[in-house]
């Protein structure tokens, strides 16, 4: 599969690999989310990063505690954290 950038969403989701994207139903949250909207989106951009990955905080508290911040499991970002 080949890995399209400009689909990588800025919590690290692949849209590329949503049905939902694939299907034609969703732009992607870059095209379709505005300042205000995610909170992930908004943080990357204001750092400026390419994704939430890249932050050398990342997973941060407010990731690992608000609810709906990102799609990334919690299990792993617990994972993640616990390597740091």
């Amino acid at each position: 599969m080949e890995i399209n950038v400009e689909l990588m969403a800025k919590c690290g989701f692949y849209c590329g690999s949503c049905p939902t994207y694939i299907e034609g139903k969703c732009a992607g949250c870059l095209l379709q989310h505005k300042k205000g909207d995610c909170f992930t989106r908004d943080c990357v951009i204001e750092k400026p990063l390419n994704f939430c990955g890249e932050c050398k905080d990342c997973p941060c508290d407010i990731i690992i505690e608000r609810p709906r911040v990102t799609v990334l499991d919690k299990a792993w970002l617990e994972w993640k954290r616990r390597l740091k």
